[in-house]
């Protein structure tokens, strides 16, 4: 193999390399979106009283 191939080789495979981990970053970050936008919002299930409690502010 010559020099050139080498490189041109290097290159190639550092490429391919940099496009798979763009692709699984893609991926993960669909994954995340897909599941926050699925989730139910905390007033949907609990109560006002509830929410009050977690947060800290005690009912008067």
């Amino acid at each position: 193999m010559t020099a050139e191939s080498t490189a041109v080789k290097a290159v190639s495979d550092g490429t391919k390399g940099i496009v798979r981990n763009a692709e699984n970053l893609v991926k993960k970050l669909w994954s995340i979106m897909d599941a926050a936008s699925e989730k139910k919002a905390p007033g949907d299930y609990l109560s006002s009283r509830a929410i009050s409690s977690i947060q800290g502010k005690r009912p008067q």
